[in-house]
């Protein structure tokens, strides 16, 4: 942000890192432990990553629902009621999937958590109103950097946590979320202006329109192709990694944590302190396209984990994706929003979210199937063939030029 900028934006910035910040660390904390805890209410054991993808796609189907509304919403009533509703969903969700005491019981955290999904949609939406169009590549860098300092910490505490009990990461994520809810409600001003506020219309609020109606606008159809085809083998490796090296490598969540580690490290040196540079040599759409090819290439090696079960093929297979994730997701929302006008930011990114939400419906269960019935590399090999597919789609959007124009603000 430049120093023209108003202070309180000065302010909301480091709110917007903190709670990205936070956001990580929540999710960090209790990823190493997930899959020790389900196994805990599930008699076949073999069924386990089966079990986790179904706990991901009740969470992704809500979100599917959800996102459209609170993304129209905040348009309408500005960004930082949906951040502040958001924050708190996902606080509630991790009290109650901590107390557990039943499978149903997870499931319903997951379904509170996804019905209130709205956070980083808003994080990207507040980011994109408080920053100038030239500089969102590098903010989202500096936001992704922040996310992965949460990925450093985060599996370091966890690890400790889960020496009381499997349960304790699930309420420390939700203490340091319910902190950021109450810091949030007295400090964090409001960036979506009433001039630029939209009305709401019903269709705005069905998600299936919503979705049709990005890919109505030329410029952004092959950003939002190429995202899906990234977001399936993204989905599915978050399914079944920690259950891969549990499987093949024994590890227990202490290795699985150190992991994690290695991602946020990733995220920090990448995003933090390379990704600016790499924007101004490459463009935004060039950096991009480097991620999906570094993505690939991370897949394959980790498809390659059951055949050669090292630790040093797990953490380079894992870093490798890592970066390529970062640098991809920055520079692919960055193009995004620089489509969407200031009215249309909290509709445009909460149709893509619902559109992530929606291919998060269907990974989480093709990762468990393929996981268990096709062997553990499966669905990393057919990751890698949609990520190169991604990449295909990305280069046709190349050829027809780096989408700028904005979307109608009707």
């Amino acid at each position: 942000m430049t120093d023209t900028q108003p202070p309180k934006h000065r302010h909301a910035l480091l709110f917007l890192f903190i709670s990205a910040f936070l956001g990580s660390l929540g999710f960090t904390l209790v990823a190493p432990v997930l899959p020790f805890l389900v196994s805990k209410y599930i008699t076949d054991q073999s069924q386990l990553a089966a079990t986790i993808g179904w706990l991901t796609i009740s969470y992704s189907l809500c979100s599917f629902f959800a996102a459209p509304v609170l993304g129209a919403l905040s348009d309408r009533y500005g960004r930082r009621p949906v951040l502040l509703l958001s924050l708190l969903g996902s606080a509630i969700g991790y009290l109650i999937f901590g107390w557990g005491g039943a499978l149903w019981v997870l499931f319903l955290g997951r379904i509170i958590d996804g019905l209130t999904a709205g956070n980083f949609s808003a994080i990207f939406g507040y980011l994109a109103d408080v920053t100038k169009p030239e500089e969102r590549g590098k903010y989202f860098g500096i936001m992704g950097a922040v996310f992965g300092s949460g990925f450093i910490i985060g599996p370091a505490v966890g690890g400790l946590a889960s020496h009381i009990s499997l349960e304790a990461p699930f309420y420390l994520a939700a203490i340091i979320t319910l902190l950021n809810v109450v810091w949030g409600f007295f400090f964090l001003p409001e960036s979506h202006h009433q001039e630029h506020r939209a009305e709401i219309h019903l269709k705005q609020l069905n998600p299936f329109t919503q979705i049709a109606g990005l890919f109505q606008i030329p410029a952004i159809r092959m950003l939002l192709i190429s995202g899906v085809l990234f977001m399936v083998p993204f989905v599915m490796m978050q399914t079944t990694f920690a259950v891969l090296v549990k499987d093949t490598l024994h590890w227990g969540p202490d290795q699985t944590s150190l992991a994690f580690m290695m991602v946020g490290i990733s995220d920090i040196l990448v995003q933090g302190l390379l990704l600016g540079w790499l924007i101004r040599v490459m463009g935004e759409s060039g950096v991009a396209l480097m991620g999906l090819t570094l993505s690939l290439l991370s897949l394959v090696a980790m498809a390659l984990i059951p055949v050669f079960p090292l630790g040093v093929l797990v953490f380079s297979s894992i870093t490798g994706f890592a970066i390529g994730e970062g640098i991809f997701n920055a520079s692919l929302g960055s193009l995004v929003s620089r489509v969407a006008g200031p009215r249309a930011q909290g509709r445009v990114q909460g149709g893509s979210q619902a559109l992530n939400a929606l291919s998060q419906v269907v990974s989480p269960g093709l990762a468990g199937q393929l996981y268990t019935r096709a062997g553990h590399g499966a669905p990393y090999w057919t990751g890698a063939v949609m990520v190169l597919l991604g990449a295909l789609s990305l280069a046709t959007q190349l050829g027809n030029g780096t989408p700028v124009a904005e979307t109608s603000e009707g």
